[in-house]
């Protein structure tokens, strides 16, 4: 098995915003966790998007840097699939086994 690290930098938070945000929305369609917001923001997923790029204007890199960890270990499991679907997909013989962050 080979381990492969990315370090990644000068990350796009509004792309990540668009691909997570209605992820958060479809968690909050399947339960009572959103309340009234969650509900309006799981019918409108542009809303949604529209709030997650203003509040990311007004946070500090290291927030926006623990927000992004944070979703990456929530979704880690959709986005394993994502990545191994996307493999498949071009004919590349790899096992995506695993998904780590960590903050250095």
């Amino acid at each position: 098995m080979i381990e492969v690290k990315i370090l990644v930098d000068n990350i796009n938070y509004e792309s990540v915003a668009e691909f997570l945000v209605p992820l958060l929305a479809d968690s909050m369609k399947s339960g009572d966790k959103g309340g009234i917001l969650g509900g309006i923001l799981a019918g409108n997923p542009e809303m949604a998007t529209n709030m997650a790029r203003t509040i990311l204007k007004t946070m500090s890199q290291e927030k926006k840097d623990e927000l992004l960890l944070q979703m990456l270990g929530k979704y880690r499991d959709k986005i394993l699939a994502g990545g191994r679907s996307a493999l498949g997909k071009h004919g590349i013989g790899v096992e995506l086994c695993d998904i780590s962050a960590r903050k250095v």
